[in-house]
């Protein structure tokens, strides 16, 4: 029976936290850059409807991700 190590689950983490934020990050940072052109301070409530969807995207994508490779590797042994 192979035990999946703790180093192992830190090191998959790590591999796809960083794509994770940024897939939360860049569409609110895309509203506010738009908002910044454009002047129209009432765009900015956009990103209350898009921060909650993106961040449930990108902790879906990562949640995914991270047990997909812990998989891949637990079966290569």
């Amino acid at each position: 029976m192979n035990v999946i190590t703790e180093a192992e689950i830190k090191s998959v983490v790590k591999k796809h936290l960083g794509f994770a934020i940024f897939m939360a990050m860049v569409p609110i940072v895309f509203i506010q850059l738009i908002v910044y052109f454009s002047g129209d301070a009432q765009l900015s409530n956009l990103a209350l409807y898009i921060a909650p969807i993106s961040t449930v995207v990108a902790c879906s994508h990562f949640i995914k991700n991270v047990l997909v490779d812990i998989n891949a590797n637990h079966q290569s042994k």
